[in-house]
């Protein structure tokens, strides 16, 4: 009954206030939650909380029996600047996150609300973008033997999308850093599976489906065509000794089938915005040192390619970076409650448009976009 209620509290916060993110892995974080954050986001196969919600369920399977509670803020710091726009003024957005998992016996269960991603922009002369998609999860995961764990969730998704354009004429907001006039709901889901090869090393993997999400619909505005991707993503997580763990994960990120053409319906007419984003491999590594039963330190680094191409990189989304580089520490303060930081930076990319079309015919010949980030996360932990 207990949790059932919580259920149910998790989902109706997660409908009011949905995450928020700018661009890293195209749309999506380079690492959920702080443990995986600090290690370039690697997290397929080592036990990183509440957080393997958004990252890999069958890794609650690692868990020690008893229950779980994470509370979590994230930051997304993105440093913009369009050439014939200047700098965009959206810089900080914030990402709050819960979870609760319980693991008894062979079972893990629990729910939980994080913000999985998306873009946001604004400049001088108001044309401005917010882009956010989110998660209310409900996972389950079972220990087939010692070695063997599965897992799975569904997901509950809901987007939405705040758009001023001057040129083609479109302009639809609500106004909140948290949600978009222009809103869509769907259900997802991700299968994963953690396996022992011997006492040092685990490996893991998981599916998500694509976000299946529908037309994002504000009265007479609507966003048809876009999607959050399926993932395909493997990993290993290997205990060199006591105190040093080092991870490294595989993704396969398919934006091919999720981001090909976003059009806006107008009282005027259909607006269409081409993207043709390409499958994004991104590979994440990282590790941790126990330098006492109560103080950890994590390096990680965390790489995507750029996955549009020039020819349709958009001042609005310009979801470009390439290279981050992540650190983190945790302190327990007893064996019941911890905290866990991460932090991430993403250098400077630059791309240069290269439509056939100026900007006043529709196109970006010539446009030179500029894009970094600094980015961090902070959790707080009680187990019971």
């Amino acid at each position: 009954m207990q949790l059932n209620k919580l259920a149910a509290t998790l989902a109706a916060v997660g409908m009011a206030v949905p995450g928020l993110a700018m661009a890293t892995n195209g749309m999506i974080m380079e690492g959920y939650g702080p443990i995986a954050a600090g290690m370039g986001g690697a997290s397929m196969a080592y036990d990183n909380g509440t957080a393997a919600l958004a990252n890999n369920p069958a890794t609650l399977g690692l868990m020690q029996d008893g229950s779980r509670v994470d509370v979590m803020l994230g930051f997304v710091g993105p440093d913009v600047k369009a050439a014939g726009m200047g700098t965009s003024k959206a810089d900080a957005f914030y990402m709050p996150a819960i979870g609760y998992v319980r693991k008894q016996g062979k079972f893990a269960y629990g729910a939980g609300i994080y913000g999985q991603g998306g873009m946001g922009t604004e400049y001088a002369n108001g044309d401005m973008a917010q882009v956010s998609v989110g998660r209310v999860i409900f996972p389950l995961a079972y220990a087939v033997n010692d070695r063997f764990n599965i897992g799975g969730s569904v997901d509950v998704v809901w987007a939405g999308m705040d758009l001023v354009a001057s040129l083609p004429g479109i302009n639809f907001k609500d106004g909140s850093d948290f949600t978009g006039a222009a809103k869509g709901y769907s259900l997802a889901a991700k299968l994963g599976f953690t396996y022992k090869l011997d006492a040092a090393v685990t490996v893991g993997g998981v599916y998500q489906t694509a976000g299946n999400l529908p037309d994002l619909k504000d009265g007479a505005y609507k966003a048809e065509g876009f999607d959050m991707p399926a993932i395909v993503a493997m990993g290993l997580a290997w205990q060199a000794g006591d105190r040093l763990m080092v991870a490294a994960d595989v993704k396969d990120v398919l934006w091919g089938s999720s981001m090909n053409t976003v059009t806006i319906h107008t009282p005027g007419g259909a607006v269409p915005f081409r993207q043709d984003w390409k499958d994004q491999i991104v590979v994440a590594v990282g590790l941790a040192y126990k330098f006492n039963d109560a103080f950890t330190g994590r390096v990680g680094y965390n790489y995507g390619k750029n996955p549009i191409p020039s020819q349709f990189v958009n001042y609005l989304w310009p979801a470009i970076v390439e290279n981050h580089y992540t650190a983190g520490v945790g302190y327990a303060f007893s064996k019941q409650a911890e905290v866990n930081f991460g932090l991430g930076y993403a250098p400077q990319v630059s791309v240069t448009g290269t439509s056939p079309y100026t900007p006043a015919q529709g196109g970006n010949q010539g446009v030179t976009i500029e894009h970094s980030q600094v980015n961090w996360q902070l959790m707080y932990s009680y187990k019971f």
